[in-house]
């Protein structure tokens, strides 16, 4: 009877390791095998014995995947966030060539590739005080186009149909805490107008309104996805989360977002006038900040970032990027135009004691598929629940 548990309970554990095994092989599948989208099942060794069950879908600018490995009864599952690694990437900065240098004052420094217009970089005086480097760019000069990379179509399609998302029969969210298991279905809810979210909401949680949207300081966001047409994230707020307007994003002073997390504006047929993201002073962020519109419209879309500011990640504007003393960015900036803003006025494509560093970016970094160019390795970004 001993000898037949101990039979029993070695079995179990070799049938556990085989299915660890199986598990590993599901996740290399879906990292270094064909793309797909949807669920796929594998007979690993065509024996019908050892099955995977392989899940892709998207979750805001980056995928996601559930794995299953199942022999008889026995499962085991994991589900992870994917992200891209751009390691060959070293660019810092990308100036589209709108026939005007780039400028470069005071304690600036440029560290990486830079991919800058036809007219290149040159040092200014600006409020008495010249460039105090010893090279206007440690790193290559690349010429630029006359536009950015293309950013990926299919995601913005997705991510623009977020915004305009009909919301009858949606439920409403409550005033409790919500937490998504993404072994389960996505858990959306719709806010109704002038909502102040103030709870904590985490994992597979997706939130939609047709109005101004406002996140206090209180709230607790950790993974999930918000699309409004106006978003407001009040002083002091701290979290990880990915923000997608039409209209405006306006953050208020003193924030984290925690990597990995995203805002960004898309201008629909339904924006207004104005397409921007608009941060106040010490923001500190990590993650991907962008803006987009199809076509270049007469007031570009911007991103607005307040003193003393610091990126850890990637920048990109189909327009504007507005800036103020003191900004770092640890990783990559992309626009049509800078915008510098000094107590006495406002410089187009001058950089003032800015900061722009892509070899300061940490190498366990991970990047978006929303980068058309980065063609990167896949890699596990971050284990999900």
């Amino acid at each position: 009877m001993l000898a037949a548990h101990y039979r029993s309970a070695y079995l179990k554990e070799l049938r556990f390791n085989r299915l660890l095994l199986n598990l590993d092989s599901g996740i290399s599948l879906v990292l270094f095998g064909d793309d797909f989208s949807g669920r796929k099942l594998f007979d690993l060794f065509e024996e019908n014995a050892d099955s995977v069950a392989l899940e892709k879908a998207n979750w805001g600018i980056y995928d996601y995947s559930l794995v299953k490995s199942f022999i008889s009864g026995d499962t085991l599952k994991r589900a992870f966030l994917i992200g891209k690694s751009d390691e060959s990437e070293l660019t810092s900065v990308y100036l589209s060539d709108e026939d005007r240098p780039l400028s470069v004052s005071g304690d600036t420094r440029i560290t990486g590739d830079a991919v800058l217009p036809k007219s290149g970089v040159k040092q200014s005086y600006v409020e008495g005080r010249p460039y105090s480097g010893t090279k206007l760019v440690y790193g290559a000069i690349k010429e630029s186009k006359r536009t950015l990379p293309a950013l990926d179509e299919p995601m913005l399609k997705r991510l623009s149909s977020g915004l305009d998302k009909e919301l009858q029969g949606m439920p409403w969210l409550g005033r409790e805490d919500v937490s998504g298991s993404f072994f389960d279905s996505v858990k959306v809810y719709r806010l109704k107008p002038g909502a102040v979210i103030r709870q904590s909401l985490s994992g597979n949680v997706a939130l939609y309104s047709d109005t101004t949207l406002v996140i206090s300081a209180e709230a607790n966001l950790d993974g999930i996805q918000v699309y409004a047409p106006f978003i407001r994230v009040d002083d002091g707020f701290k979290g990880a989360c990915q923000l997608f307007a039409r209209d405006s994003i306006v953050v208020g002073k003193g924030t984290t977002f925690n990597y990995p997390s995203c805002l960004g504006v898309i201008r629909t047929q339904s924006s207004g006038d104005e397409v921007k993201i608009s941060c106040g002073d010490r923001l500190d962020f990590n993650g991907v900040l962008f803006s987009y519109e199809a076509k270049r419209s007469g007031l570009q879309t911007t991103i607005s970032l307040g003193k003393d500011t610091r990126v850890n990640g990637e920048i990109y504007a189909t327009g504007l990027v507005k800036m103020e003393k003191g900004l770092k960015v640890n990783g990559k900036i992309a626009c049509n135009r800078f915008l510098m803003q000094t107590p006495q006025t406002l410089y187009e494509n001058f950089l003032v004691d800015v900061d722009f560093n892509r070899k300061a970016r940490s190498k366990y970094y991970l990047s978006s598929g929303i980068f058309k160019e980065n063609a990167g390795k896949n890699k596990i970004l971050k284990w999900l629940n």
